[in-house]
């Protein structure tokens, strides 16, 4: 009678090796990460780095803040203007009560603003 299926099994010396080399490739890794992290790892952010670093929150946050509700000059000689966000709604409202009129307005402010720079002379 015939068998069919036969495997061929490694014999336990290649069982030992194959054994050794997945154990040290797992601590290879291991090594590796442990390493990675610690070197990576920042320090440990103490008291006064905290408080710094949230009286800097605070201030970024109240100047977003201001800039989010307050007009004023972006950049005078261009002509850009920061406006609160309500009167920005608001006028882009109006101006929308008209769309070709507002599209047409809106098309032209962008060729203005494609303009090309000037040319400087280095001389």
């Amino acid at each position: 009678m015939a068998t069919y299926g036969t495997y061929n099994s490694p014999g336990g010396f290649k069982l030992t090796v194959y054994g050794v080399v997945i154990a040290a490739g797992f601590f290879v890794m291991f090594y590796l990460v442990r390493s990675a992290y610690h070197e990576y790892n920042p320090p440990p952010v103490n008291r006064a780095r905290a408080l710094e670093r949230a009286k800097v929150r605070n201030e970024l946050t109240t100047k977003a803040i201001s800039n989010l509700t307050t007009s004023g000059w972006v950049d005078q000689a261009k002509g850009i203007v920061r406006l609160p966000i309500a009167r920005a709604i608001q006028m882009t409202i109006e101006a929308y009560q008209s769309p070709e009129a507002a599209h047409s307005n809106l098309v032209a402010r962008s060729k203005k603003s494609e303009a090309p720079a000037p040319v400087q002379s280095f001389e």
